[in-house]
C-alpha cells in the first residue's frame, strides 16, 4: 500500500468534531464510474483508497472526499464477487470533478486484483427524509457513547432528526480494525439532508465510512 495515503483523512477524529468540515454552502456531488471486475478481497478498502489515491493524489487531502463502498455480494474464503452494474462512486466537491476524470480508463491494482475503470457520471446529491450510513467509525467505548457522540455531532451541525443506531461491528481492512456502526437519521428536512450528506460523518471516509445516502426504511440492522 501507497504510504502517502493517509486513509484517515477526509474526516473528523470523532463524530462529535463533526462541525463544518468544509463550506456548509459548497457543492458536493457524487461522481459514478463503470468499473469492469470480477471479484476482490472481503478487506479491499484499504487497498482500493491507496490505488485510487495513487491516480488522484490531491483526494486524501479533499476535506470533502469519500469513497463508497463497492456495492458486493459474500462469498466463502474471505472473498467477495463484484454486484452486475456495480459503480465506484466517489464523493467530492463538484469543482474537483474535472480533476476526478483522472481516473477514467485506469487500472486500478487493488489487493492483486484489477479493476478497470470507465467512464465518470455525475450524480448530484438528492435530499431524503431518511439517509442511511452502512459504517460510521468511532473510538466510542460502547453503544450509550457512541449515542453521546452522535447526539453531539448532530448538535453541532444544527440539525434536528430522529436517530436509529445498530449495534457495534468491527471492519476489516489489511492493516486495521476499525469499530463502527450503522446509522440512520430520519425525519431531516431538505437542507439538513444535503448537509449531513455533504459533511458525513466520522473519519475514515475514504474506506467508505461516514458516508450518508437516502435510504426507503429507517430499520438498523444489528
Amino acid at each position: 500500500m501507497n504510504a502517502a495515503v493517509d486513509v484517515r483523512r477526509a474526516g473528523p477524529e470523532r463524530p462529535e468534531e463533526g462541525g463544518d468540515v468544509l463550506d456548509d454552502g459548497a457543492t458536493v456531488v457524487d461522481l459514478a464510474y463503470a468499473v469492469d471486475g470480477d471479484s476482490l478481497p472481503a478487506a479491499h478498502a484499504e487497498s482500493l483508497a491507496s490505488a485510487i489515491g495513487d491516480a488522484l493524489p490531491w483526494l486524501a487531502d479533499e476535506p470533502a472526499a469519500a469513497i463508497h463502498p463497492l456495492r458486493t455480494s459474500p462469498t466463502t474464503g474471505g472473498e467477495v464477487l463484484l454486484a452486475r452494474r456495480t459503480r465506484l462512486v466517489l464523493r467530492i466537491p463538484e469543482p474537483r470533478i474535472g480533476d476526478a476524470r483522472a481516473l477514467e480508463g485506469r487500472r486500478l491494482a487493488v489487493a492483486g486484483r484489477t479493476l478497470v475503470v470507465g467512464a465518470g457520471a455525475r450524480r448530484p446529491l438528492a435530499p431524503a427524509p431518511t439517509l442511511y450510513a452502512a459504517r460510521v467509525a468511532s473510538r466510542a467505548s460502547d453503544d450509550r457513547a457512541f449515542h453521546e457522540e452522535i447526539a453531539g455531532w448532530l448538535a453541532g451541525c444544527n440539525v434536528r432528526c430522529q436517530v436509529i443506531e445498530g449495534r457495534s461491528r468491527t471492519f476489516r481492512t489489511y492493516s486495521m480494525e476499525i469499530t463502527t456502526w450503522g446509522l440512520a437519521l430520519h425525519g431531516l428536512p431538505p437542507d439538513d439532508s444535503l448537509r449531513v450528506q455533504r459533511l458525513g460523518c466520522g473519519p475514515f471516509r475514504l474506506l467508505g465510512c461516514g458516508i450518508f445516502v437516502p435510504h426507503k426504511a429507517i430499520a438498523v440492522a444489528d
